[in-house]
């Protein structure tokens, strides 16, 4: 499936003075999304906190797609004990300022969920800014139902140092300015994602079960998804339901791939699917959605992964034709509710050498062979990735999946040395060793773990994920604020709340022409052919 090693040019490369100098620069975020719920595991149908301030203007402290689902972002960083308090540190803030003795929810799959009307939206205020969130969050609820988009997940940004793209630049004397080579090699470790990716579901994913209540419109269960109780349902030998067909995923996007060969083939897949009318969609009047394209935004692209460019002034894609790719964004990680942060350093090790590998590693062009390959691959591990003897289907046939986990961790090996050198720790390889080990014994990841104690408690999905929240809550108070890191958070939140006031003060233009005026689009591409 690839082949067995770094050259060893690269590895001399890696250990070059230049390259270790740069690898502490890499630049890491990471987006948490939370629900807020009732004591007893139930969506909660409060507004968002007030003390937390304005969803729409607050730089740390969000809404994602409902009224009562937190989003945590964390600003890039180079220094990992940095990102990781601060990840605590907006945790303990939202504690703070929970009501009603509500929880956060600890995992991706959400709990109890009521009638698709009693789920409510966002709510962003009456400035044009704000309502153009609400109308895309009808558009999302309209188009894919509200109980998906409660479906919670970790966003892993992360970009590797200009520096770093210089010397390989240099090391690989490719005719392409730095931009292009830097923007060329993104899809490159993109590609590579998207083939490797199937190890995200397998060793971090932590959903192999969910409510009864999140299939409550079905008849009867998917195939493979049976009932644990009255109130719960799980795969026997399920990852993540998160990132299977069951979670969050779009049929119609499904019919248009974006090919990620280059940034000009991405960009013109993704403007025609920005433009490109959608059968299912143009029913739906203006006050249900944004617009009837397959996709009203940008941000409702599905997917493993991203490439991203942070741009205030121009809306993503021009922003990206213009001056290429700045990061990318990881979206396959569950929630991992034994963690309070959802997340820890020990995990962010392994995802950060991952990434460098995806750079390195040779990266042709994915075909539609492999694209289909790659589909079934990641639906095969989500929905029954622990299953006894498993094998995945491959360009060269199908392969066991311990044998592709295990060489695909010996693989990194050069790279996680690399780091640790370039750190001064052994981290990275204790993390890799210690994935490496979950390919020798199922039983060591997440899901296999919930699952066993679930049975072992004799409980189901809500009641066991409650009794991790509740434990992580009280963490959160036990940790606490410092009275300064208090003074700021109130200091953002009042900040935020008059932020948005003035937003709603300031003479407008219409809704329609505030639209056509921020997010025209103008490609010249052709419809994109569905995908046969």
């Amino acid at each position: 499936m690839f082949q067995k090693s770094l050259d060893n040019s690269l590895i001399a490369f890696l250990d070059s003075a230049e390259v270790q100098h740069a690898l502490p620069q890499i630049r890491r975020g990471i987006e948490r999304e939370m629900l807020r719920t009732t004591p007893h595991g139930a969506l909660a149908d409060s507004s968002h906190p007030h003390g937390l301030g304005s969803a729409l203007t607050h730089p740390y402290i969000t809404t994602d797609f409902a009224e009562s689902q937190l989003e945590l972002v964390t600003p890039a960083t180079t220094d990992r004990d940095e990102l990781y308090q601060t990840l605590a540190t907006l945790h303990h803030a939202v504690a703070r300022q929970l009501e009603n003795a509500e929880l956060v929810w600890s995992a991706s799959m959400p709990p109890a969920l009521p009638s698709e009307e009693a789920i409510r939206i966002g709510d962003y205020g009456s400035s044009n800014a704000g309502s153009l969130k609400r109308r895309y969050r009808e558009g999302l609820a309209n188009r894919y139902g509200k109980r998906m988009q409660m479906i919670s997940g970790i966003h892993y940004n992360f970009s590797l140092p200009t520096a770093f793209w210089q010397a390989l630049h240099a090391f690989e004397q490719r005719p392409l300015t730095l931009e292009e080579f830097t923007s060329e090699r993104y899809f490159h470790l993109i590609r590579n994602v998207l083939r490797y990716g199937w190890i995200m579901p397998y060793l971090f994913g932590a959903s192999p079960t969910a409510d009864a209540s999140y299939l409550a419109n079905q008849h009867a269960l998917p195939d493979g998804i049976l009932p644990w109780d009255d109130s719960t349902i799980y795969g026997p030998w399920a990852t993540s339901l998160r990132t299977s067909n069951l979670g969050y995923s779009s049929a119609e996007q499904s019919r248009y791939p974006l090919r990620f060969d280059s940034r000009q083939t991405y960009l013109a897949d993704l403007c025609r699917v920005l433009k490109q009318p959608s059968e299912r969609y143009t029913h739906l009047d203006t006050e249900q959605q944004l617009n009837g394209a397959v996709l009203q935004l940008e941000n409702e692209l599905y997917g493993s992964i991203r490439p991203k460019i942070v741009n205030a002034e121009l809306r993503p894609i021009v922003a990206m034709q213009r001056h290429g790719v700045q990061y990318v964004e990881l979206r396959s990680v569950d929630n991992n509710p034994y963690l309070a942060y959802g997340i820890d350093q020990h995990q962010g090790n392994f995802l950060d050498a991952f990434l460098t590998f995806c750079a390195l590693m040779p990266s042709p062009e994915i075909s539609d062979e492999e694209r289909q390959i790659i589909a079934t691959r990641q639906e095969i591990v989500s929905r029954q990735g622990r299953q006894p003897n498993l094998h995945l289907p491959t360009l060269e046939g199908d392969m066991a999946l311990q044998t592709l986990g295990l060489a695909l961790t010996t693989a990194m090996q050069p790279i996680a040395a690399a780091l640790d050198s370039a750190y001064g720790t052994a981290g990275y390889q204790l993390s890799l060793q210690h994935q490496a080990d979950k390919f020798a014994d199922s039983e060591l990841t997440p899901s296999a773990q919930l699952l066993t104690e679930m049975k072992a408690e004799n409980v189901g999905h809500v009641a066991k994920l409650t009794a991790l929240s509740r434990a992580h809550l009280a963490h959160y108070h036990q940790q606490g604020l410092t009275p300064e890191s208090a003074d700021y958070f109130e200091q953002l939140a009042t900040e935020s709340l008059a932020n948005q006031t003035a937003l709603e003060n300031e003479p407008q233009p219409s809704f329609e022409q505030f639209f056509a005026q921020k997010y025209q689009l103008d490609c010249g591409c052709e419809p994109l052919q569905q995908a046969g």
